[in-house]
């Protein structure tokens, strides 16, 4: 963790001396969630449907250099706050709804390209670690026969994970700073439940959890891009 603040100012650094520029800043938004949970040698699939969240982070953007080509590239990393969870449904029960939200420090690392000038078009791609931080849900169903249910358990379930990130947007330079409205889809590799062995047909293997989501955010920048050929 200590290490990430002193990436971030050497990337500043070095924009103040060379041909680079880095845009550091903040974003936050909205997403929806859901958690995909399946067992894949016994007939287990939760109804799981979408629960909305907030998200918010601190962004570095870096671009070393500008190329005389249309397409540019760079790298972008941070750390996000997300709201992630699911709803699970019960059809054909008086059973209500159940809820459950788990709130996430994410550690994104992303490559991106880009085009345009003053106002900028870019994609992205890359891979994030992620810790959970605090979680709440409702409380388990009355009845549980013949229904497919699983949920995070503290003592039992896993904090941490990782997954991959996908992201899309634009960016404009004015004089008081930079903004930008960014859409994402961030989908968890890892399996949140501990389910144990596959003999075990009360858990899923599989429980993955996936966001997409909107944030807008404010950048101030460093250096200046210099074009090289």
């Amino acid at each position: 963790m200590r290490v990430l603040p002193f990436f971030f100012f050497l990337l500043i650094a070095i924009s103040g001396v060379g041909q680079s520029k880095t845009y550091v800043g903040f974003k936050a938004g909205a997403q929806i969630n859901s958690a995909y949970m399946i067992h894949t040698i016994f007939n287990f699939r939760a109804n799981n449907t979408f629960k909305s969240g907030l998200n918010s982070g601190f962004v570095v953007k870096h671009f070393p250099k500008k190329r005389n080509t249309f397409f540019n590239t760079g790298i972008q990393g941070g750390i996000n706050f997300m709201q992630r969870g699911w709803v699970q449904t019960f059809k054909g029960t008086n059973l209500p709804n159940y809820s459950v939200t788990m709130n996430y420090l994410e550690f994104p690392i992303e490559g991106i390209g880009y085009f345009g000038n003053r106002t900028k078009y870019f994609i992205g791609g890359g891979f994030f670690a992620e810790y959970l931080v605090s979680s709440s849900k409702d409380d388990d169903p009355s009845d549980l026969t013949n229904i497919d249910f699983a949920t995070y358990v503290e003592d039992r379930d896993r904090r941490g994970g990782y997954g991959a990130r996908f992201s899309g947007g634009v960016w404009r330079d004015f004089s008081f700073g930079t903004l930008q409205l960014e859409g994402f889809f961030t989908y968890s590799f890892s399996n949140f439940i501990d389910a144990g062995d596959l003999s075990n047909d009360q858990l899923p293997d599989v429980s993955n959890l996936w966001s997409f989501g909107v944030s807008v955010g404010y950048f101030v920048s460093f250096g200046k891009l210099k074009m090289v050929e």
